[in-house]
């Protein structure tokens, strides 16, 4: 089904919900969750209009959903007996939210009391031709202070999409006219259309536990004739890696990271010389791998070509519908960096902003 790009929200209930994937996360929430709440009434008394939190719970074995209960009674819990990773359970949290626009937001996240109105205003009937899929959040790291996710710049070099190159926007030109384009908007701190995320089938549930779910979606909305765009006055801080990094493996986290990163560019890629390009590169990293010791790429080819029924449906299925090409896309998003107030993001210029000094000012 291709979308309607000139669609709006408006035959969904006007509001915000807040939904968090989270497994064993009572710690984190217990932190994190205050901010939430603040915000979410911040929303409510700035832009008259409802809002909801929902923790979609991941099979938890701690006392996270106990705790909620006791302490959170006006957080909804969506729970499972399954343990499915957090593209199922953030799908599961978006079908079940109760309003048009949907902010999915990692555990670890606290959010500035501001954050989402100018997330929101993305989404009104008049804010442009296109239909906005999605609108990421400015994002600050909760231990320094550091700029770290703002607008995702890309370009298809060695065979493949870079994703670490990103773009941020100074206070003085964060109120152009014009919104800001990003390649991708972060599952753990972005605003969706909540009625395009389920026409599109949301993130893909295969690529379960972790990583690229969120580009992979992106890309898809972009090449169905959707905008994503980039909010620099939605400022969150993220604790990262707090879920990760102490359940999995570095080796198995890599692992899964290349699986799902073939995965994407398999479903996307669209030109043949891509292709090629795509292959060689791919033979290169492969080799390279036997003399550094980098194993997980070899393990993670068979994961993905296990899924290869699935890959040439999902390209056979695009190639029947008119899309933008991958290519477009790309240099649609790198001529952000053209424009006036637009810097490259590195340590150097990146801009600081502790939690405390949000917190106290």
């Amino acid at each position: 089904m291709t979308p309607d790009p000139t669609a709006s929200t408006s035959a969904a209930e006007r509001g915000v919900s807040i939904v968090i994937p989270s497994w064993n996360g009572r710690a984190l929430l217990e932190r994190f969750l205050p901010s939430v709440l603040a915000a979410a009434d911040a929303f409510k008394s700035a832009c008259r209009q409802p809002a909801e939190i929902v923790v979609a719970d991941d099979a938890s074995d701690d006392d996270t959903l106990a705790w909620l209960a006791a302490h959170y009674p006006r957080v909804r819990v969506e729970s499972t007996s399954h343990r499915a990773g957090f593209a199922p359970t953030a799908n599961r949290g978006v079908r079940s939210a109760r309003y048009a626009l949907v902010y999915v937001l990692n555990n670890d996240v606290a959010l500035d009391a501001s954050a989402l109105p100018p997330l929101t205003a993305h989404f009104a009937a008049d804010a442009g031709a296109a239909r906005v899929f999605a609108v990421s959040s400015q994002v600050y790291d909760y231990d320094t202070g550091r700029l770290t996710g703002a607008g995702q710049l890309s370009q298809f070099r060695r065979g493949f999409i870079g994703i670490h190159r990103r773009y941020f926007v100074e206070s003085a030109a964060a109120e152009q006219g014009r919104p800001w384009l990003t390649l991708f908007a972060t599952g753990g701190s972005s605003m969706f259309d909540r009625s395009a995320f389920l026409e599109l089938g949301g993130f893909d549930e295969s690529f379960a536990p972790f990583g690229w779910e969120d580009v992979e979606l992106s890309l898809r909305a972009w090449k169905q004739g959707f905008e994503v765009h980039y909010e620099p006055r939605s400022a969150v801080w993220h604790q990262f890696s707090s879920t990760i990094k102490p359940a999995y493996s570095s080796r198995y986290v890599r692992t899964i990271y290349e699986r799902n990163r073939l995965l994407a560019h398999w479903y996307h890629l669209d030109m043949r010389g891509q292709t090629a390009a795509h292959t060689g590169f791919l033979a290169l990293k492969l080799l390279g791998s036997l003399f550094n010791g980098h194993w997980e790429l070899w393990q993670a080819i068979p994961q993905a070509l296990a899924r290869r029924g699935d890959i040439r449906a999902r390209r056979q299925a695009a190639a029947t519908r008119p899309r933008v090409r991958l290519g477009a896309v790309l240099d649609r998003v790198a001529a952000e960096l053209n424009r006036p107030g637009a810097k490259l993001l590195d340590d150097e210029l990146a801009p600081r902003r502790s939690w405390r000094g949000s917190e106290s000012g």
